[in-house]
């Protein structure tokens, strides 16, 4: 999956209160609450993820990494084909062509929904948030013991 970027959350003083109650439980609700999070942000992005035969759209993943030191969860689109994901995301008329190249050639097939930064958007939009939404869960997985 190719990193078109990251985030990184600071001074989440709510958070880092909920992880020490839940202590031995933190770092698997952490995965849980992270896990969660990418899979609404994915759900957010098929509304803006441009659509020819459906190759983008199927490509899309949510994994925790299980080499990061904290739980770390990667949301992306791409696999084989991140070079292409990349591209798309990146093309301002993605989604937005009618079939017609810039040079005026017609596509013999070309996306007819969806928009550049079919990630990103959805990604900025849920920031807003972000830290009380996972400390809620966290408080959630304590209340239920885990």
């Amino acid at each position: 999956m190719s990193k078109a970027f990251t985030m990184e959350v600071y001074g989440t003083q709510r958070v880092m209160a909920t992880l020490k109650a839940l202590g031995e439980q933190a770092t698997p609700a952490m995965r849980g609450a992270l896990l969660e999070e990418g899979n609404l942000l994915l759900l957010d992005s098929y509304q803006l993820v441009p659509v020819d035969q459906g190759t983008l759209m199927s490509s899309a993943t949510v994994v925790e990494d299980q080499t990061a030191t904290v739980p770390t969860v990667l949301v992306g689109y791409g696999g084989a084909a991140a070079p292409y994901a990349l591209a798309v995301h990146e093309n301002p008329r993605s989604g937005r062509t009618g079939g017609i190249s810039p040079s005026g050639l017609r596509y013999a097939h070309w996306a007819r929904t969806g928009q550049w930064k079919y990630l990103e958007t959805p990604f900025k939009a849920r920031m807003a948030g972000f830290t009380a939404r996972i400390a809620d869960s966290l408080r959630a997985s304590l209340l239920k013991g885990g």
